[in-house]
């Protein structure tokens, strides 16, 4: 049965929980470093092992990157706080409990818009709190062992939860690629889903349309992509409608997502908050802070990409979709910027550079970046095709010759000839056409299509740099004698 066939009968209740790995230097409760992908178990100290006498100190960028996001999000940033010990028993959580935070977060409430079929839905956050990560467990079921990497122990961590306000699976997808976009546009992390960077956990509940009462709800741990953030809900709402429709009770649970079968499946019994056993860490005293850290947070100024969204479609007519692609990264949205500040019509530098530009980034497989053809350039360039100095086809060449040798505008037009300021239209398509009598008595006799086929050779003769509304003009002129 289909999710929206489902969805006619059941209401989708859906709230995230969402790790994002914070890029400062040190971990969160030591200097060690953590770095990804090196060399198993060569980034720990006596901290992140646990080891009996070690003593957790704060890292102060992490709390200021936390106070970032919370006034991205607008939401209410507590000046006092504390850390709490949460207590589990995992082979990769080498002190018995995580440190983490419990009653009062950093953060609370907040939202964060996104776009789903072309509406807008403000994402309602409970908290965003700060914790330490675990270690990596790695499990080979052919040798029937597993290994422990505890370099990722203690690496620093903001959690962002949300209010169950969402209400589809394909709503989920896009507030987690919203949540990558703002924490890479407020410079707090890369957040790469595929270096464990930012990970998703999911929580799922059906209720009956026109239903007030809440379902029972599970939760789905560590999806590790967006497109499984929306496969593994859409398994589970299949899942529990089939109890439901056969009179079965849902237990509240925890599931993990198997990418190989695309299923979620069940792991244990759902711990409630209070199996943890929460109480303020001994260790770490409470924390103020002070005014003028918080005043310099709140001064602080960067445009987000849904205040970007919104300028150009209101402001400049662009397409919600074009505005979506160029608000994508932070870098795109400068650019754009940028160019329509040198006085180039934002629907003009729309077109270039996503039509153009991303063509030649995605041909060669790498991320936009400004470096590669500067707004100065392609100003320039805009500008002489708009004044028919050269023409649209020679215009994308020149850009590609830009891209490709990193050299400059002026310094192409000085080694090649795109101008047309010195062809004289009317002698090449006079010379151009002698070459084709039977073709000019077929077009005097009726066949008009042939003038393309004109514009065409001129097109070969000049190699593109002479404006088709001029050929087409001196080909009629010369046509009519």
């Amino acid at each position: 049965m289909t999710i929206e066939k489902i969805n006619e009968k059941w209401d989708f209740v859906i709230g995230l929980e969402i790790h994002v790995q914070l890029d400062t230097n040190s971990k969160m409760f030591s200097d060690c470093n953590y770095i990804y992908d090196v060399e198993p178990n060569t980034l720990t100290c006596p901290t992140s092992l646990g080891l009996p006498g070690a003593l957790p100190t704060v890292n102060l960028k992490a709390i200021e990157f936390a106070c970032k996001f919370g006034k991205a999000v607008n939401g209410n940033i507590n000046s006092s706080f504390n850390f709490a010990r949460k207590h589990y028993f995992y082979p990769d959580l080498p002190k018995g409990y995580q440190i983490s935070q419990f009653d009062k977060p950093i953060v609370e409430g907040g939202h964060i818009p996104i776009w789903w079929n072309e509406k807008n839905y403000d994402i309602a956050l409970t908290r965003a709190h700060l914790e330490e990560d675990a270690g990596k467990s790695s499990h080979n079921s052919k040798n029937k062992n597993s290994l422990i990497d505890f370099n990722r122990s203690g690496a620093p961590l903001i959690e962002i939860v949300t209010e169950p306000v969402m209400t589809h699976p394909e709503q989920a997808k896009k507030f987690v690629q919203r949540v990558k976009q703002l924490v890479n546009y407020i410079g707090i992390s890369l957040a790469e889903m595929e270096k464990g960077k930012l990970r998703c956990d999911a929580n799922i509940s059906l209720r009956r349309k026109n239903s007030k009462k809440f379902g029972t709800k599970t939760e789905i741990k560590n999806i590790n992509s967006f497109k499984n953030v929306q496969k593994a809900i859409e398994s589970e709402i299949i899942r529990q409608s089939q109890k439901l429709e056969n009179n079965e009770i849902i237990e509240q649970a925890t599931l993990t997502w198997n990418n190989e079968k695309n299923l979620a499946e069940i792991m244990r019994i759902k711990e409630n908050a209070d199996d943890y056993r929460y109480f303020p860490d001994p260790d770490l005293p409470p924390i103020d802070l002070d005014k003028k850290f918080l005043e310099k947070i709140e001064n602080s100024f960067e445009v987000l990409p849904f205040e970007y969204e919104k300028k150009w479609t209101e402001s400049y007519n662009l397409s919600l979709n074009d505005s979506i692609a160029l608000a994508s990264s932070r870098e795109i949205a400068e650019y754009f910027e940028e160019l329509i500040s040198k006085n180039i019509h934002p629907n003009t530098a729309c077109s270039w550079i996503l039509n153009e530009l991303f063509r030649l980034f995605n041909e060669n497989e790498i991320n936009f970046s400004s470096e590669k053809v500067s707004t100065e350039d392609l100003k320039r360039l805009i500008i002489d095709i708009e004044a028919e100095i050269i023409t649209q086809s020679s215009g994308k060449e020149i850009l590609r010759k830009i891209f490709e040798r990193n050299i400059s505008y002026d310094e192409i037009l000085r080694n090649d000839d795109y101008s047309t300021k010195d062809l004289d239209a009317d002698s090449i398509v006079k010379k151009t056409l002698s070459s084709f009598p039977e073709e000019i008595k077929r077009f005097k006799s009726g066949e008009k299509k042939l003038l393309g086929f004109f514009i065409g050779q001129v097109n070969k003769k000049t190699k593109g740099k002479l404006n088709h509304k001029i050929i087409a003009k001196s080909i009629s002129d010369f046509l009519k004698d």
